[in-house]
């Protein structure tokens, strides 16, 4: 597929990578962009940088009957980019925080889960239409004290495959990105080198358009998988330890991209 001319759907798209896909999208041309966000105040001043192609919706994607409102009343759709997602800097074994982690679950997985299944039908109707799911190098890389929102995206890394066996017979792509260390809100708090969030939605659109399933958009998810590739034992038995290790290798080798 082609982004020139098409119709897509970004959520969390007020601010970080989701505010990148939208400004990406236009960019190459895309006639249409549903942007979406929990709080519709936010999404004003991207809209107002292309009133013509913006169009700002209020949706949160834990909200089942509103995702289903609004594919109802969406008539056409190439691609969907389900980008909105938490973070859970909170301890599995703790006392506290099993909010935040039931909370993670259903953003990162089961919105992007409700999305996709609302959505299909939709893009059952296109000629050519994809789904990108927007995961973390750690679906598949534990990131210290964030187990939690680990296992909300390994979930989401598990869906995709199972989306993409389904939705194949339909000719909807689906691809899973999985960046490293981003230079965003939720990303702030990790002192390293970060990919900007252009370049990842940039990756991504360029991994749908060659027919990739997984894109790993920068060096430090690159590093990350290759490390589980070559050393799976040591990834999962020390894995704060090799992230450790990548981290030092990026600090000695920038830029991050």
């Amino acid at each position: 597929m082609e982004i020139e001319g098409i119709r897509a759907l970004v959520t969390g798209a007020n601010r970080g990578i989701g505010r990148a896909f939208v400004e990406e999208l236009l960019a190459r041309g895309a006639a249409l962009v549903h942007a979406t966000a929990r709080d519709l105040e936010e999404l004003q001043d991207l809209a107002a940088t292309d009133r013509d192609r913006i169009r700002p919706l209020e949706l949160d994607v834990t909200d089942a009957a509103g995702i289903e409102e609004l594919a109802a009343a969406t008539a056409e759709l190439d691609l969907l980019i389900n980008n909105a997602g938490v973070d859970c800097p909170a301890a599995i074994a703790g006392t506290e925080g099993m909010a935040e982690i039931r909370r993670a679950m259903e953003v990162n997985y089961f919105g992007v889960l409700s999305m996709s299944r609302a959505f299909a039908p939709v893009l059952a109707r296109s000629a050519h239409s994809g789904i990108i799911n927007v995961g973390s190098m750690a679906s598949f890389m534990h990131v210290a004290d964030n187990t939690g929102y680990c296992a909300s995206k390994a979930a989401q890394l598990m869906l995709s495959h199972g989306l993409r066996h389904e939705l194949s017979v339909q000719g909807t792509r689906v691809v899973q990105v999985l960046p490293g260390f981003v230079d965003t809100d939720m990303g702030s708090r990790f002192p390293m080198p970060k990919a900007s969030p252009r370049s990842i939605a940039g990756a991504a659109l360029d991994g749908l358009l060659v027919g990739e399933d997984l894109v790993l958009p920068d060096r430090f998810a690159r590093m990350s998988y290759e490390a589980l590739v070559t050393a799976p034992e040591r990834v999962m038995r020390t894995p704060d330890a090799v992230v450790a290790e990548l981290v030092a290798e990026l600090l000695a080798n920038q830029p991050a991209d």
